[in-house]
């Protein structure tokens, strides 16, 4: 616990920090200070860009590499107005903050591998945790991991029967990689040949990576097929904030439900939904 506080401490001084460079850089610009789930970055930025277009007075600055639990905490310090977070708000976080979910995007299996196939719900688990899993060529499945606390490690479980157990069984295997963010996860993805991790339509599209879906019980995980029912695995994505509403704050949710703002969202992999 004391070591999870000095991380967050750090992340807000050196996040206070860069933003206040960046503020003195456009003194002129009404800023906006954001950062969060890096699976959403892109998205993030490319929101910034249309909003900043139809209010050319408010600048929105992204920090990347905080991940949820960094972001979370920069808003309760008040580094940053608010966050993107890939994750609901849990009993450690500060109680005076709010979230709310604002897209939801196609949660499914990526591998490297330029063919992976189909593969049932519940054979999810053993596609993960058996040792000699091949894909249908033959060559072998070599899982990418996230932290046991991340939240697409906590989505897959909840996702895909039995697969807790797999996981803990992978995380004893030393030869595994464990990536701390997600694009560190989706970098060692591409570079791992056969690999197989968990990751959202939303980034796979807007980093334009090289990695390939691997249908699930015969869907695909597209934008399509979560808004009409047939892909059932997606992930919410929430927007955090405090007390302190600004009114550019304010306008800037006011885009996000705007039909220019759900149409960005669209674009880049996200169901919008109504801030």
């Amino acid at each position: 616990m004391i070591k999870s506080r000095m991380q967050n401490a750090c992340i807000v001084i050196v996040t206070g920090f860069a933003l206040w460079l960046a503020s003195a850089e456009d003194s002129n610009a009404e800023l906006l200070r954001t950062g969060g789930t890096g699976s959403t970055v892109e998205t993030l930025r490319r929101l910034g860009v249309a909003f900043t277009k139809i209010e050319p007075g408010t600048r929105i600055e992204v920090v990347a590499g905080l991940g949820s639990s960094g972001g979370i905490a920069a808003v309760a310090a008040g580094a940053i107005d608010f966050s993107i977070s890939g994750r609901p708000l849990g009993a450690a976080d500060d109680q005076a903050l709010k979230a709310s979910v604002i897209a939801r995007t196609p949660f499914g299996l990526a591998s490297s591998h330029p063919n992976p196939g189909d593969v049932r719900s519940v054979d999810v688990a053993d596609l993960f945790g058996s040792a000699t899993a091949v894909w249908a060529d033959g060559k072998p499945v070599r899982p990418v991991l996230r932290p046991k606390s991340d939240s697409d490690s906590l989505l897959l479980v909840r996702l895909f029967p039995k697969l807790a157990a797999s996981l803990e069984k992978l995380r004893q295997r030393a030869e595994v990689p464990v990536a701390a963010t997600d694009q560190d996860n989706a970098t060692v993805a591409e570079q791992l040949a056969g690999s197989l991790t968990g990751m959202t339509l939303a980034q796979l599209q807007t980093e334009n990576r090289q990695l390939h879906w691997v249908s699930v019980d015969g869907v695909m995980p597209t934008l399509q097929n979560l808004e009409n029912g047939a892909y059932p695995h997606g992930k919410d994505i929430y927007l955090v904030v405090s007390s302190r509403a600004t009114p550019a704050l304010d306008r800037f949710r006011a885009f996000l439900g705007s039909s220019e703002g759900q149409k960005v969202l669209r674009e880049n992999g996200s169901l919008p939904v109504q801030p």
